[in-house]
């Protein structure tokens, strides 16, 4: 069930948890967007920068242990630099039980400019120990410029057995990866952009920057107009509880979504 709140509903403090529930401390899984000046942050910046954030904004948030402990906190995938999203969530475990309203209200307020969260639910108890991460198995990607579905064509004429192999740059060194069974669809969207589903995750994952490589190198498109197009993370799918079931959206593990 889903429903929509009015961002100047009256709000309170978090609520403390019943104590037959105080076992297990209870988790959010959250939304968020990122566009404009916030696309150069690197992941690791951004995740400091959402960790200040919740400091400012006060939310009881858990904590680990031992000698560096570190907010509970886990974001569903990695986001490279100059990719901007819609659809990306993270987890957080709280202290204390809390409205999800008051928990977007006071982090909007806290994050800079380009990053916000949109969107809120409690995790139910049998979601809670789940890793988010580990769960994340394909990720959709608009790309827009005018010279790319041209270029997609010429690449779609080649032999469905043809390799597409690119460059890709890890931990300093480079190695050569064929992207071709990690493209799981692609689709000419409005005139000037492709809209993509690629394998994701921590076994398998396909950067869009990589498909625009193989853009340059197998359909002609133009290296500075690669470093043009835009990218946008639109949405990303988990693996289900079922294997024979289809991907399902993050969103789908809430029960009640507060939308902002």
């Amino acid at each position: 069930m889903s429903m929509t709140a009015e961002p100047r509903t009256p709000l309170t403090e978090p609520a403390a948890l019943p104590p037959e529930t105080t076992q297990q401390l209870p988790a959010y899984r959250l939304r968020y967007r990122r566009i404009g000046p916030a696309i150069w942050l690197a992941h690791l910046d951004m995740m400091r920068t959402f960790e200040r954030a919740v400091r400012r904004a006060g939310w009881p948030i858990a904590w680990s242990g031992g000698y560096n402990p570190r907010p509970q906190m886990t974001f569903a995938l990695p986001i490279s630099v100059g990719l901007a999203t819609e659809d990306d969530y993270f987890d957080v475990v709280m202290e204390t039980a809390c409205e999800p309203l008051w928990l977007m209200r006071r982090l909007n307020d806290s994050l800079p400019q380009g990053l916000s969260v949109t969107a809120c639910g409690r995790l139910p108890a049998d979601k809670v120990e789940s890793s988010l991460m580990s769960r994340v198995i394909a990720a959709e990607y608009r790309l827009t410029h005018p010279e790319l579905p041209a270029a997609w064509q010429a690449v779609s004429r080649l032999s469905a057995d043809q390799p597409l192999v690119v460059d890709k740059h890890s931990k300093g060194k480079i190695r050569q990866l064929d992207i071709r069974p990690l493209l799981l669809d692609v689709a000419i969207g409005q005139p000037d952009s492709l809209l993509i589903r690629v394998e994701a995750g921590s076994r398998s994952n396909l950067r869009p920057d990589l498909l625009l490589q193989a853009l340059v190198r197998y359909g002609g498109l133009q290296e500075q107009s690669a470093a043009d197009s835009e990218m946008t993370r639109v949405r990303l799918w988990l693996r289900p509880a079922d294997p024979s079931e289809p991907p399902i959206s993050p969103l789908d593990d809430l029960p009640e979504l507060v939308e902002w």
